[in-house]
C-alpha cells in the first residue's frame, strides 16, 4: 500500500505514537495494528492518554499564535520568519507555523488516536462503565480536535473511522456544518452523558463536556467566513442551546470560582489568579487543564515564547535605572533586578498596552495578568517589560534549578468555570432579548471576584451584550479565546484596525517605547482571507485528487 497524504500517514500512525516522513510505501516494523494492540482495560486508558497527549503538543508552543495581531498580543520589535508575517497581515500557506511545527498536522494525530480508541476498545472485555467513561473521553477529544480545526482552518475532511485502507482517510473536504453536526456534537453529547462526574483532575469530565458543547453552541449562533470566503451568520436557535448547557455547569457542577487568595511570602495572588499558582493545580475552577512536566519533549515552551526582553527595559527605562530605589532596593533594571533565570526575551507572544488599557480602574486583573514585576517570598525582587503572566512558569523565570525553557513546567488552562458564567450570561441575554437577573449575577460574580463593583443595573441588550464582551476580554486575556470571540461577534476588523501598540506613563512605563514588530501595526486592515488560515500548501497539493482547494485569499 503506497500513502501519499501525511494526513493519512499520521491516522495511519496513531496507534505507535510516532511519527517519521511524508511519504509511506509499506507499514515500518514498528507499527502496531490497533487489533492487535487493544486487548485490556489497561489498553483502552493507554490509548486514550495517547489522544490527550496530543493536547499537551498543540498547547506547549504554538497555538497561541491565534491571537498575535488582535488587540491583545503582538510579537517583539524583532519578529521572527515564523510570526512576521501575521504582524504585516501577509499570512501565506508556506508560512512555517503550518508546513514545518505542525499547527494542522498534529490536531489529526489526535483525531487518529481518539478514533482508535472507538474503533477497538468497545470490543475488550471490561467494566461497562470504565468502557463508557474511556469512549467519552475520546469522543470529547475528537470533538475538540475538529472543533479547533473548523474554527482555525474551515472545511474539513471528515474522517471518524480508524484507518485500516487508504479509501479511510483519502476524503474530500467536509463543510464546517457537518462538521459540527456530524462529529462535534453528538461526540460532546455522548461524552456529558458518559464522562465521570466530578471535579476536573485532568480527564475530561461530563462538566468538561457540557461546557465546551455551551461554547460551541455560542460559537454557532455567531458570525464566520466559509472557506470559500462567504460571510454568514449561525442559527440564532444556538443562543438558547448555549444558555441551557451553561447553566447546567453553573447549576449542577461541583466547581465555582477560586475566591481564597494566597500568599506566597511577600507576593500575593490575587483570586484570579490561583488556578495559575504552582500550588493549586486543577483548582476547583478549572474544568480542562493541560499539566506539564519538567521533562524534554514532555514540558511547555511557553516561558520562553512569551518573555519580550531578558531584562526590564524599556518598560522601567535604561538598564541603569534603579526604579526601585525608594523601596531600599538598589538594584540596577540590568543588575539586581532582572530575573536570575534569564529568559531570552523571544517575545512571541506579548501584551498591548491596548490590552492594559482595557481594564478598569482596580481591577486585580490586570497587574496580574501582565506581569511587570515580581516579589519573592525571601524579600527579592524583579522586574520585567510586560509580560503575560499566564504563559510563565515562574520557577524558569528565578532560575531554580532544573528548570529549562525548553521544558518548563507551568500547566495550561484551557476552560474554566468562569467560562459557563460569562456563557450564560452572553446567551441568555440573546435569547431573551435582554439580561435576567441570573446574568447580571453571573457577571457580577466575576467582577466582584477582580475586585470591582456590580454592573449598572438596567442596561439595555447592546449595553449588557458590550458589557460582556468587555468582561470576556479582561478575564480570559492570554487564553486563546480573543480572535474566536472577535470572528463571532463579528468585530475582527474594527477591534484590530487601531491598536493603540506605544507603552507610556499611562500604562505604567517609565518611558515611551513600543515593542512590536512591523512599525505601522495597529493601522493594517484585517483582510478578510485571515479569519481563517490556510491549508498547508503541501496538503493541499498532496490532495488535489480528493478535490482540496485553497481557502479563499491565499
Amino acid at each position: 500500500m503506497k500513502i501519499y497524504i501525511k494526513i493519512g500517514l499520521l491516522i495511519l500512525m496513531g496507534i505507535s505514537f510516532s511519527s517519521c516522513g511524508d511519504f509511506l510505501d509499506e507499514e515500518p516494523p514498528t507499527f502496531i495494528s490497533g487489533e492487535n494492540y487493544y486487548k485490556t482495560a489497561g489498553d483502552a486508558r493507554t490509548g486514550v492518554d495517547g489522544a490527550y497527549e496530543s493536547l499537551n503538543n498543540i498547547y506547549s508552543r504554538w497555538w497561541p499564535i491565534i491571537d498575535v495581531y488582535t488587540d491583545d498580543l503582538v510579537t517583539r520589535t524583532q519578529g521572527n520568519s515564523a510570526t512576521n508575517d501575521f504582524g504585516t497581515h501577509t499570512v501565506t500557506a508556506s508560512n512555517s507555523l503550518f508546513e514545518g511545527y505542525g499547527m494542522y498536522t498534529i490536531y489529526w494525530t489526535g483525531i487518529a488516536r481518539a478514533n482508535n480508541v472507538l474503533a477497538y476498545v468497545p470490543d475488550i472485555e471490561m467494566d461497562e462503565t470504565e468502557k463508557n467513561i474511556i469512549l467519552g473521553e475520546a469522543r470529547a477529544l475528537r470533538a475538540f480536535f475538529y472543533y479547533n480545526l473548523a474554527r482555525a482552518y474551515g472545511d474539513l475532511p471528515l474522517i471518524v473511522n480508524a484507518v485500516t485502507t487508504e479509501s479511510d482517510f483519502m476524503k474530500p473536504r467536509s463543510s464546517v456544518d457537518d462538521i459540527y453536526n456530524q462529529i462535534i456534537i453528538p461526540d460532546l453529547k455522548f461524552a456529558e452523558n458518559n464522562c465521570r462526574d466530578g471535579l476536573h483532575d485532568g480527564h475530561i469530565s461530563k462538566w468538561t463536556a457540557k461546557l465546551i458543547l455551551s461554547e460551541v453552541y455560542l460559537t454557532r449562533a455567531g458570525w464566520r467566513r466559509t472557506s470559500q470566503g462567504t460571510f454568514v451568520q449561525g442559527d440564532q436557535s444556538n443562543w438558547a442551546l448555549a444558555r441551557d448547557k451553561a447553566k447546567e455547569v453553573i447549576d449542577n457542577s461541583p466547581h465555582g470560582l477560586n475566591k481564597d487568595e494566597v500568599i506566597n511570602g511577600a507576593n500575593v495572588t490575587p483570586a484570579y489568579g490561583v488556578a495559575w499558582d504552582k500550588n493549586n493545580v486543577f483548582s476547583k475552577e478549572s474544568m480542562l487543564e493541560i499539566a506539564y512536566v519538567g521533562v524534554a519533549g514532555s514540558g511547555s515552551w511557553l516561558s520562553r515564547e512569551c518573555s519580550p526582553s531578558s531584562n526590564g527595559a524599556s518598560y522601567w527605562g535604561a538598564g541603569g535605572n534603579q526604579p526601585l530605589l525608594g523601596e531600599g532596593n538598589t538594584g540596577t533594571v540590568s543588575v539586581g533586578l532582572r530575573f536570575p533565570g534569564r529568559p531570552p526575551g523571544v517575545g512571541t507572544y506579548i501584551p498591548t498596552p491596548d490590552l492594559y488599557d482595557a481594564f478598569e480602574s482596580g481591577d486585580e486583573r490586570r497587574d496580574w495578568s501582565i506581569m511587570t514585576r515580581y516579589d519573592t517570598s525571601d524579600g527579592a525582587s524583579y522586574v520585567c517589560q510586560p509580560t503575560m503572566r499566564k504563559f510563565v512558569d515562574i520557577d524558569y523565570f528565578l532560575g531554580l534549578d532544573g528548570t529549562s525553557f525548553q521544558y518548563t513546567n507551568a500547566n495550561t488552562i484551557l476552560y474554566r468555570y468562569a467560562d459557563a458564567l460569562l456563557i450564560y450570561a452572553e446567551a441568555q441575554n440573546e435569547a431573551d432579548n435582554g439580561p435576567n437577573v441570573d446574568a447580571y449575577n453571573a457577571v457580577n460574580e466575576i467582577r466582584n471576584r477582580a475586585g470591582l463593583g456590580d454592573l449598572t443595573a438596567g442596561l439595555s441588550q447592546v449595553d449588557f451584550r458590550e458589557a460582556v464582551w468587555k468582561e470576556r476580554r479582561c478575564e480570559f486575556n492570554g487564553e486563546s479565546k480573543r480572535k474566536f470571540d472577535l470572528i463571532r461577534t463579528n468585530r475582527l476588523a474594527t477591534e484590530t484596525a487601531t491598536i493603540n501598540i506605544l507603552w507610556t506613563s499611562a500604562q505604567g512605563s517609565l518611558a515611551v517605547y513600543r515593542n512590536c514588530y512591523s512599525a505601522v501595526n495597529g493601522s493594517i486592515p484585517w483582510p478578510d482571507n485571515e479569519w481563517l488560515w490556510p491549508i498547508p500548501q503541501s496538503e493541499i497539493e498532496l490532495n488535489a485528487k480528493n478535490g482540496w482547494v485553497q481557502n479563499k485569499g491565499y
